[in-house]
């Protein structure tokens, strides 16, 4: 279970460490964090339909979806989640009102372990995918989300314990927690053999998984000593305030060195999430910077004009499934089945090499989707001090900025895309030849194994760079 790569554990710095045990941190920040959401609620509902100059559509989709792809999930992995205001309501009625963490008191249900997956998670991401055209342009549509999302998010922790949530629906957690895996922060035990102490000599009693006076146990179900990946942790910081030893650490190590252990266990769920988060990007992309501005017409499913109806919105949620769940799974198929012929060994199944190397992709999927987004900033940045000097649309002129002309900025576009495709290119042949050199006992069948794969790497990666130059 020991990981190997250099860490550094930033609660050596007493300042610091002094904020992260701090019982308010997480409510002030979760309750600043709500205000505006709240806020894209009420601007979705009452402001202005056109979505370039409402608060809603500006602050979620240029402002904290770019926030996100651009600086959080890279850097900082799963902190949203820390602050994440989408189930404050739900974890205050667990918290506060009935006084205890864990359990329903309404129903007491437990979470269905055949649904103890991400599969739930991938179809809510991807049907939240399919209505983006008309997310990013209308208002109101990108309130009802936010209030679909708030109000599912509550009744899940009325019925199921912790942050069942999180874990299984959250369509944004779908992206954070793949992705956090590549960033340079993590929470681990110090010392692993404290742990594994009996009570009986000395030992703890897992406090930081059934929570004691000082915090509340692992709201997402982790045991902190056998923790090998920051997937599906959610930064809470409650196992530093609860741990009796002082034995959790808040380490910063290299990009991507938990792709590169051995300890973190490969599963089939999570390769398809790698997958439909690669193809997604590429889907955006051609939707909204594409030369083809037939398919944002027929992708607006609240968009009914002389030429466009049910039918071509019917194409068009085909379109995306077809590629999302069919074509980059496909390809990804059809290079672990070479994968396996040019290595010219049978004891290595497609399976496993399907499996194991889907997750080679995360730093690719990752640099498209920074792409996307700072693609998103440069065209759009000029619209946030608009809606920020009139949110509703209003006329009002608070800032002085209502009337600030749109002002895209598209010189760097071309070469920034081109550096994150080819940086993500790298990354991921580089991760994925080390997880075929776990596979192959012999290196000359990992490079031929790798062969394939690279291929098909590179070809999204031209085809995506192809919409920007």
């Amino acid at each position: 279970m020991e990981q190997s790569y250099k860490r550094r554990n930033l609660l050596k710095n007493k300042l610091l460490k002094r904020i992260i045990l701090s019982r308010n941190l997480q409510p002030i920040a979760t309750l600043l964090a709500f205000a505006p959401f709240i806020f894209v609620a009420v601007t979705g509902i009452i402001g202005i339909s056109s979505g370039a100059k409402n608060f809603s559509v500006v602050f979620t989709w240029i402002l904290w979806s770019v926030l996100l792809a651009l600086l959080l999930v890279p850097f900082l992995g799963r902190s949203w989640c820390f602050l994440c205001p989408i189930v404050w309501p739900g974890e205050l009625i667990q918290r506060k009102l009935w006084k205890r963490f864990g359990s329903s008191k309404l129903m007491n249900l437990r979470w269905p372990k055949i649904l103890q997956n991400v599969w739930l998670q991938i179809f809510i991401f991807i049907f939240f995918g399919i209505w983006m055209v008309a997310l990013v342009t209308q208002p109101l549509v990108t309130a009802i989300a936010v209030i679909m999302l708030i109000t599912g998010a509550t009744v899940t922790f009325i019925l199921f314990p912790r942050r069942s949530f999180c874990r299984y629906l959250c369509p944004p957690g779908l992206f954070i927690g793949l992705y956090s895996a590549y960033s340079p922060i993590e929470v681990r035990v110090k010392d692993r053999n404290i742990c594994l102490t009996p009570t009986s000599e000395g030992g703890c009693e897992k406090e930081c998984y059934s929570g004691s006076e000082n915090g509340y146990g692992c709201p997402w179900f982790e045991f902190p000593q056998n923790m090998v990946s920051n997937i599906d942790c959610g930064l809470c910081t409650e196992c530093f305030k609860t741990c009796p030893r002082d034995n959790i650490a808040l380490n910063a190590r290299p990009f991507g060195a938990e792709l590169k252990s051995e300890s973190m266990q490969r599963k089939p769920d999570e390769a398809w999430r790698a997958l439909i988060l690669l193809a997604f990007p590429l889907v955006y992309t051609a939707v909204l910077f594409g030369p083809w501005a037939w398919i944002k017409s027929w992708g607006d499913l609240l968009l009914y004009t002389n030429s466009v109806g049910m039918i071509q919105h019917f194409f068009y949620i085909i379109l995306i499934i077809d590629i999302v769940l069919g074509i980059i799974p496909g390809l990804h198929l059809l290079a672990s089945m070479g994968s396996k012929l040019l290595s010219g060994t049978k004891d290595i199944s497609t399976k496993r090499l399907f499996v194991n190397y889907a997750y080679a992709y995360i730093p690719l999927g990752l640099m498209l989707w920074v792409g996307f987004n700072f693609s998103l900033l440069m065209i759009e940045w000029s619209y946030i001090p608009v809606v920020l000097s009139d949110p509703f649309g209003a006329g009002w002129n608070l800032l002085g900025t209502t009337h600030l002309p749109w002002m895209p900025i598209a010189l760097p576009i071309p070469i920034a895309e081109v550096a994150f495709a080819l940086s993500g290119v790298l990354l991921s042949l580089k991760v994925g030849y080390n997880s075929l050199i776990a596979i192959y006992p012999n290196r000359k069948q990992a490079v031929r194994a790798l062969i394939p794969f690279a291929i098909l790497t590179t070809a999204i990666a031209i085809v995506y760079v192809w919409f920007y130059i």
